[in-house]
């Protein structure tokens, strides 16, 4: 029987997972799913606490990075990246994770820079910072809400001050504070039912069987949210199709389109194929989807998810949407759904590593991506058809401004009102200027916490 390492292999793979994080660009949910994928030896428990310290330490790292600058002996030391993760992760668990001994805390930190580093004085330098952390965890190290509000909510709510100061601006500092407070807390685990092969009450009843429990979203009439989170890869009922992990405000984009059975529809960004598959059901697998996709590899995952789904009416094509489409004159379609790339702000809850990627300059550059998409794919709809544009995000550059924009330059597109159009059940989340807009809980009253989406539907006269 082989001795143990001198170190957690569990918070190790943490620490590795959060410095891939910084020197690339992949998504946490990702990179866990890869790591997991790699060590299935791994039991449930070590999961869980892995996906709890990484997405965690994501969250919360501006208000982790007040804790570490305050207990070093010299603030704004410059501290390399590599230490930087192990203080996160070991401050994370200090502050966060109750059931963590604060002793433990330290000393496994401590063990992991033992063999991170080799070297007896950064090890003695994480013993201390740590324990400094531990004895002023419970003092109040933010500025005054009332008097600085902005660096206020940035470091005690962890958010970068540039997106604060945003919303603080549109929102005013209540909602704001509210907003980013909603942002770092685990969002709910939502399914939407394949209508194609049950219904929500035959899998809800699968569900109970398999002991997860679930209870009905209030606005999608296919959606679940489930209380806990499966391992999709170890869930029978996902196996077998009968359900897609989608939020509630993305599976109400495709009732929006509302498409008919027999039509022809485009989907110009499609992977990974949420509504791709949601247009699909509503259809009941009769027409024709051209699903376009930039990225090969995502075309790849998209196949996956229509074979297991059951769907075949999908033909995916590998081209990007804002250049010359592979169709011949003449050619249209019924309906067209432009999901567009957008900075994500919506779904900080689900991506926390992308506020801390994103830029103000981002909103601008992918707003005029998002024109450009729309250009692009408008001129293939037929005479009385639609087109619903939508996104993750509540920036107004990416959303109004860039329909505003369209409008003026195409007059033979109209703005739908979606009070109009869409079911009543749906209608709550229609604004005054008929646009659909969702918000995580905290910017208005809702009875269900949401994605932050926006989507418009137009006709072509």
């Amino acid at each position: 029987m082989g001795n143990s390492p001198p170190y957690d292999p569990v918070r190790l793979l943490a620490w590795k997972i959060l410095q891939e994080m910084e020197r690339s660009s992949s998504f946490a949910d990702l990179a866990l799913d890869r790591a997991f994928t790699e060590s299935p030896q791994m039991d449930s428990l070590d999961r869980a606490m892995i996906s709890e310290m990484v997405l965690g330490t994501l969250r919360w790292r501006g208000m982790l990075d007040t804790h570490i600058q305050h207990a070093l002996k010299t603030p704004g030391k410059k501290i390399e990246p590599r230490l930087t993760q192990l203080f996160r992760l070991g401050a994370y668990q200090i502050l966060f994770m109750d059931r963590v001994p604060e002793s433990a805390a330290v000393n496994e930190s401590v063990s992991l820079a033992k063999v991170l580093f080799k070297n007896e004085k950064i090890t003695g330098f994480v013993n201390a910072l740590l324990r400094s952390v531990i004895r002023n965890k419970d003092r109040d190290l933010f500025p005054p809400f009332a008097e600085q509000p902005v660096e206020y909510i940035s470091q005690a709510f962890s958010h970068p001050s540039w997106l604060v100061g945003r919303w603080v601006r549109e929102f005013g500092p209540e909602t704001a504070r509210n907003l980013c407070a909603a942002n770092n807390r685990k969002p709910p685990f939502t399914v939407r039912t394949n209508s194609l092969r049950t219904t929500r009450e035959a899998l809800h009843r699968r569900l109970e069987e398999a002991h997860i429990s679930s209870r009905p979203t209030s606005f999608s009439p296919e959606g679940l949210f489930l209380g806990k989170s499966p391992v999709l890869t170890e869930e029978s009922l996902f196996q077998e199709g009968l359900y897609f992990v989608q939020d509630e405000s993305s599976q109400v984009v495709s009732h929006i389109l509302s498409p008919q059975p027999g039509e022809r529809i485009l989907d110009a960004c499609s992977a990974p194929g949420g509504k791709t598959t949601h247009l699909a059901q509503l259809m009941e697998d009769r027409g024709e989807i051209i699903a376009l996709e930039l990225h090969g590899s995502k075309i790849k995952l998209l196949e996956e998810n229509c074979r297991r789904l059951g769907i075949t009416m999908v033909r995916a094509v590998e081209r990007d949407a804002s250049q010359s489409l592979p169709f011949t004159p003449g050619e249209t379609f019924d309906r067209i759904l432009l999901d567009a790339p957008c900075t994500g702000l919506g779904i900080l809850h689900r991506t926390p590593e992308a506020k801390w990627r994103r830029k103000p300059e981002d909103i601008t550059r992918l707003s005029l991506v998002q024109k450009s998409l729309l250009d692009s794919v408008s001129s293939w709809l037929k005479a009385g058809g639609s087109l619903v544009y939508s996104t993750c995000t509540m920036t107004p550059e990416e959303n109004d401004g860039v329909v505003n924009s369209f409008l003026e330059r195409h007059p033979e597109f109209r703005l739908e009102d979606l009070r109009e159009v869409l079911p009543a059940g749906l209608r709550p989340l229609v604004d005054s200027q008929g646009f659909y807009r969702t918000y995580p809980q905290g910017v208005i009253r809702e009875p269900n916490r949401m994605d932050g989406f926006f989507a418009a539907r137009l006709r072509k006269k």
